[in-house]
């Protein structure tokens, strides 16, 4: 029995460098070339772009008095990723990317996806911000509150 549990702690020490390498690879701050695996969609799926394309329509109307529209997303990018942990109960993707607008002029649109942050806290939710259109802070000063990183 003691030769049991000799072999099962030697077994467990040799693969705890190869566990913890994996997990802190999902907590770089750095750009990802590709987007990681979670709950939450990638930065570039429809229905995220959906939400934040939504989300600055209606600000545009009630908060900039205009009825500008996003023309277009480009230049999506993945920056921070966040999974749910034991110490944190929300998954959170940061992406940013460049937005036209209906008025010809390009922005750049930081965006955060979070689960569970839906409807009643369930599903996920996206909220953006277009640097320069966000007249009353809400996501602070250059939309810094969606720039986790």
């Amino acid at each position: 029995m003691r030769i049991l549990h000799s072999l099962v702690l030697a077994a467990t020490l040799a693969g705890a460098p190869f566990s913890g390498a994996k997990a802190a690879d999902y907590l770089r701050e750095s750009p990802a070339p590709q987007s990681v695996e979670g709950i939450v969609p990638a930065c570039n799926d429809p229905r995220v772009l959906g939400q934040v394309e939504d989300q600055f329509e209606h600000g545009a109307v009630h908060m900039l008095q205009s009825d500008v529209t996003v023309a277009e997303f480009s230049n999506l990018a993945e920056k921070a990723f966040f999974p749910r942990t034991d110490n944190a109960s929300i998954e959170r993707r940061y992406c940013q990317g460049s937005v036209m607008l209906s008025d010809n002029q390009r922005h750049t649109v930081y965006y955060r996806v979070s689960y569970p942050q839906g409807y009643a806290s369930f599903g996920w939710k996206a909220e953006g911000c277009v640097l320069g259109l966000d007249r009353w802070y809400i996501y602070g000063a250059n939309c810094s509150s969606l720039r986790r990183f």
